[in-house]
């Protein structure tokens, strides 16, 4: 019996193998996502080394990075031929190699922004995988969870809100040639921490509920027990014998 997936790559022109290619590479879970990443941080023709990208990324996104991931990714678009090495400027670290991107790596960068499918934001995330399992725990745990995850993640966001505030004075300040998108990504991340913070908090609430309705329910249960007489007559010494 034929093989049908040898028989439907046959029949597929080139275009429709690299379409379907980069929509396997876009998934961020197998590290597709930084490909395209330092496609683009390198798009606008500047050559740069792998911890420059890590800098420029940060900066940009407002979100931190090894720079491991972009040294590992950088060589094997250079064996692609998507990058290739420039020359060192004058007095720069020789043990970093700046790259540029070629015009196929720049073909390949718009055909991805073009052709991928709407980025999937509706993933399972970590906090909604433990608030699902957290009320299975002892009320006390759950209430100590509860706090310190709202702790945690306004604090977070207080963090994010300086870091808005500093992008939107910046923004204002500087006439930069290129959009600069940094504060309407941290506005974003903010928008999720408070709607996180609100989520604990109605999470708390239905919670209490829950265990008011269960208590509520346990003490009619016992009320509505019948209640077994006690027989307080004493046995006649007649009743034993025989």
């Amino acid at each position: 019996m034929p093989d049908m997936r040898m028989i439907r790559e046959r029949s597929e022109t080139v275009e429709q193998r690299e379409r379907r290619s980069r929509a396997k590479e876009s998934d961020l879970g197998g590290g597709g996502l930084y490909r395209y990443l330092v496609l683009g941080l390198l798009r606008n023709g500047s050559p740069r080394h792998g911890y420059a990208l890590m800098k420029e990324y940060e900066r940009r996104s407002g979100a931190q990075i090894g720079s491991g991931r972009f040294y590992c990714k950088l060589q094997r678009l250079a064996a692609e031929g998507l990058v290739a090495t420039a020359p060192n400027p004058p007095g720069a670290d020789r043990r970093r190699t700046p790259y540029r991107i070629t015009a196929a790596g720049a073909a390949s960068f718009d055909a991805w922004q073009r052709d991928s499918t709407t980025p999937d934001t509706t993933r399972e995330d970590e906090l909604c995988a433990r608030a699902m399992l957290l009320a299975a725990a002892d009320p006390e745990v759950v209430f100590a969870t509860l706090d310190r995850w709202r702790s945690d993640i306004w604090m977070r966001g207080s963090g994010i809100e300086e870091e808005h505030g500093r992008a939107v004075a910046t923004v204002r300040r500087n006439s930069a040639p290129s959009f600069d998108p940094l504060p309407l990504l941290l506005a974003r991340r903010l928008k999720h921490a408070a709607a996180d913070v609100e989520f604990i908090d109605e999470f708390r609430r239905g919670y209490e509920q829950w265990r008011q309705r269960a208590a509520a329910t346990h003490i009619e249960s016992r009320a509505s027990r019948p209640r077994m007489r006690r027989d307080t007559t004493a046995p006649s010494s007649s009743s034993f014998q025989t």
